[in-house]
């Protein structure tokens, strides 16, 4: 595989098992990481590392600067064929009785993805195979008026009250994402993200793609744990996950490792089915 992946958010957890499924099958991954050394001690990644197949770059998805910095390294040899974001909480939550979990800034992964976007060289947008730029992001069931409303009523006070403020924050990078890939945005059912996530006339953003250039999925993941990966040991004939796309829905859990299995396999066997759709998966 000569995939050519700019990773953000993938010092763990999803971004990072699929970072791995990819680096595997012969990818180059580029990782932007607040704290490099998180993979000191991290022998699988140091071997790739070492072969020039992951490169550790240092920076934060808040800086500007930082952004077309890493956008210059991860091209350097060839365009950047796949943006994965996986951009989650940026250290620990605050809890308030009144609002449920807190993040800080409220728009970390709108910020974030806006961010990268926006620094994408002049040069980028066509890949080495000469296809648009693919954007996956990594967002919750239930992150719009829409998806809460079709969940069972024991997920609505998780999603509604709990998780409230985190899905705000992702329903805003989805609205970039959906802007970006010139998907339809359900105005009615789910509104505008307010300016606070946004930011003012957010689509006359300096450097932000033009409707249409890039193809995008954005997955909706089910309640999220660390057990093993089902895909990997499933028999013949048998589904690990369920998995359906835009306005239907699926509720439960997941793990972040099948989650991630279905990344990989979205990348290689699944693009031209699900590209520019919302795909909801859980088991």
């Amino acid at each position: 595989m000569s995939l050519n992946v700019l990773a953000a958010g993938a010092s763990r957890h999803i971004g990072y098992h699929t970072s791995v499924r990819l680096l595997e099958a012969g990818a180059t991954v580029t990782f932007l990481l607040r704290s490099p050394e998180v993979f000191d001690g991290d022998e699988v990644i140091q071997k790739y590392v070492k072969d020039g197949k992951a490169k550790l770059f240092k920076g934060d998805a808040l800086v500007e600067d930082d952004v077309r910095s890493v956008w210059a390294e991860a091209s350097k040899e060839q365009p950047v064929d796949l943006l994965l974001f996986t951009v989650g909480f940026n250290g620990s939550p605050s809890f308030s009785l009144t609002k449920g979990v807190q993040i800080k800034p409220a728009n970390l992964a709108t910020q974030c993805l806006f961010n990268i976007l926006c620094g994408i060289p002049k040069t980028e947008p066509n890949s080495s195979s000469g296809s648009k730029l693919k954007l996956i992001t990594l967002s919750s069931i239930g992150a719009s008026r829409s998806a809460r409303a079709k969940l069972p009523i024991h997920y609505k006070m998780l999603y509604g009250y709990l998780i409230a403020g985190p899905l705000i924050d992702k329903l805003g990078m989805e609205r970039v994402a959906a802007h970006v890939s010139g998907q339809e945005w359900d105005v009615q059912g789910d509104g505008e993200p307010d300016e606070d996530i946004m930011g003012p006339s957010w689509r006359e953003r300096q450097g932000l793609p033009a409707p249409g250039t890039l193809e995008s999925v954005v997955i909706r993941a089910g309640t999220l744990n660390d057990g093993e990966c089902r895909a990997d040991n499933v028999e013949a004939g048998r589904k690990p996950y369920r998995f359906v796309i835009d306005k239907d829905q699926v509720s439960g859990s997941i793990s972040r490792k099948d989650v991630a299995h279905f990344a990989f396999d979205l990348i290689t066997k699944r693009w031209d089915e699900l590209k520019n759709h919302t795909v909801n998966v859980a088991y």
